[in-house]
């Protein structure tokens, strides 16, 4: 079974290659560019970020486009922490076009679980037709040859988050595959190694406030005041170089380098260069597409920024 995998992080691809060496034997994989529009090669089987492809909430536009990018490949799809917009698309059409949902975070066992019921779920529908024989010359009815193959069941073992496409009818995403978010710590920890949490704009807030000095880190800031709106926004450092701010979508597109964009959270001054306007959601779209943007997780890059800023982790 040959994975292709499109929009993680050069870390996230390289823990995937490790875990598949090492799991599943037989199996190999490869990278391909993703991004908003861009429509994934044909495999056996994909691994997509729906973040990276600018699909991080579902919508009837979101939806077809989704498909339109899958090009007809079985895959697993990377669904951010929080959303649960996803669950409203219709079950039949994600057992028609053999879907997998998998949650952030995750672990190994869960990944190894999605992708046994992906791989399980492209045999069933690539499997013949049951041939049915005809009546007898008595007139008797004779059973059919054969049944249909039928694909795992997806079920919540544990902390898995998987949802089996299964080809019988069923409300797959309903009852199995979204539970909801435990109430995190308003101040969540991380150990080095473990995987990298998300951190919300009430929590960004909170951590903000328990500050001693109310007039340091200016720029994150602005950052948690601008998300509270809920309002598109662009952050320009450079003339060429800017981040763009979805809070409604759940996305920051990118073209400056992390350590720039920490820096800047560290130091009050460098803050004061940096200019923040509201723009509308078809602006931040365009934008980020016409400048080449990498898309990323909102919460996860707030942790980030949050972290190196307030907790100094690199």
């Amino acid at each position: 079974m040959n994975v292709v995998v499109a929009g993680l992080s050069p870390r996230d691809e390289a823990a995937f290659g490790f875990f598949l060496n090492r799991s599943m034997k037989g199996w190999s994989w490869s990278s391909t560019p993703a991004g908003r529009g861009t429509v994934l090669p044909k495999a056996d089987l994909l691994v997509a970020d729906l973040v990276a492809l600018g699909l991080a909430q579902w919508s009837v536009a979101a939806e077809a486009e989704l498909l339109r990018v899958l090009h007809g490949n079985t895959a697993v799809l990377l669904l951010p922490a929080n959303d649960q917009t996803w669950a409203t698309m219709n079950p039949e059409t994600v057992r028609q076009h053999t879907l997998v949902w998998l949650q952030k975070p995750y672990g190994t066992e869960d990944m190894r679980q999605a992708l046994e019921n992906a791989a399980a779920a492209r045999k069933a529908a690539q499997a013949p037709p049951p041939m049915t024989q005809g009546l007898s010359k008595r007139g008797a009815t004779a059973s059919s040859a054969g049944q249909d193959a039928k694909a795992p069941r997806g079920g919540l073992d544990g902390e898995v988050r998987t949802a089996a496409v299964s080809p019988v009818i069923k409300a797959v995403l309903p009852t199995v595959s979204f539970k909801a978010a435990t109430k995190p710590d308003p101040v969540p920890r991380h150990d080095h190694g473990d995987d990298i949490p998300g951190l919300t704009v009430q929590q960004l807030q909170a951590r903000l406030a328990v500050l001693p000095d109310a007039g340091r880190h200016p720029f994150l800031r602005t950052i948690a005041a601008m998300l509270e709106q809920g309002q598109p926004f662009e952050a320009r450092f450079t003339v060429h170089n800017s981040v763009i701010f979805h809070p409604a979508d759940g996305w920051v597109a990118s073209n400056t380098p992390t350590a720039v964009i920490e820096r800047v959270c560290q130091s009050d001054a460098l803050a004061a260069a940096v200019t923040v306007r509201a723009i509308d959601g078809i602006q931040a779209d365009e934008r980020a597409h016409r400048l080449g943007m990498n898309l990323r997780e909102l919460s996860t890059f707030l942790w980030a920024l949050a972290s190196a800023a307030l907790d100094g982790k690199r």
